[in-house]
């Protein structure tokens, strides 16, 4: 297969994908969208090309230590992103009134949802060790750090198209 026709069939199951989405209600496309970025954010980072040849090497050496990872990337990590897309939706109606200080605020919010996702179960699941207490002050430390960036991240180009 050339280039140009993995090229075309990618742009094609893209497409198919994104239409998909944007025929779903509108309060569930956000952590559809969240959930597609994580994966999306991963396939740039060569993930998809690295992950099965190190998942089967680790499957032969540590079976367990395999599944977990690949609960991790490919379970968690993607329920992180539909998480914060949900905060993002359920925040939208009241959100929206306050314009590009509301876009922000959802985008924080985002941001938060997928720390949390990502320190109480990414995480832990990846280094094999129990979830931490909700009650420990420094997980939501983390928590609140991921979400600061990951929501700026999100929210600053956000809020700048509209410029």
């Amino acid at each position: 297969m050339t280039d140009n026709k993995f090229t075309r069939l990618l742009t094609q199951v893209l497409g198919s994908i994104l239409d998909w989405v944007e025929d779903r209600p509108t309060w569930l496309r956000p952590p559809l969208y969240g959930a597609l970025f994580i994966y999306a954010f991963m396939a740039l980072r060569g993930a998809w090309i690295v992950v099965p040849i190190g998942l089967t090497i680790l499957a032969i050496k540590s079976p367990l230590t395999a599944w977990h990872l690949l609960l991790g990337l490919a379970l968690y990590a993607p329920l992180g992103g539909f998480v914060g897309g949900l905060l993002y939706s359920f925040t939208n109606p009241v959100a929206r009134h306050f314009g590009k200080v509301g876009t922000l605020l959802q985008c924080l919010l985002a941001g938060l949802g997928y720390g949390f996702v990502l320190v109480f179960l990414i995480v832990p699941t990846m280094d094999e060790k129990p979830s931490p207490s909700f009650s420990d002050s420094s997980e939501w430390v983390f928590v609140g750090l991921v979400g600061l960036m990951g929501g700026l991240a999100l929210g600053i180009p956000m809020i700048r198209k509209d410029v």
